[in-house]
């Protein structure tokens, strides 16, 4: 075996060493949410109904003195 083919292998070992230790992180981040499922959905449904709210107001807001030819222009 040559030095490039052992230090090859050594770059391979490691890069595979590297994504086991990712996959090992995804893994327990996976296992987190799924324990705290239930709170990571209503903490979601409280900013999507946050961003509709703002997203209504600031329509409301934008819109309410706009004469009607110029509403839906973009």
């Amino acid at each position: 075996m040559t030095k490039q083919q052992s230090r090859e292998q050594g770059v391979e070992k490691h890069i595979d060493a590297e994504i086991a230790q990712r996959m090992d992180r995804l893994d327990e981040d996976l296992e987190i949410m799924d324990r705290h499922a239930a709170d990571v959905a209503d903490v979601e449904e409280q900013e999507t109904d946050s961003m509709r709210r703002w997203d209504r107001e600031h329509k409301n807001e934008r819109l309410h003195s706009v004469p009607r030819h110029l509403k839906h222009v973009r």
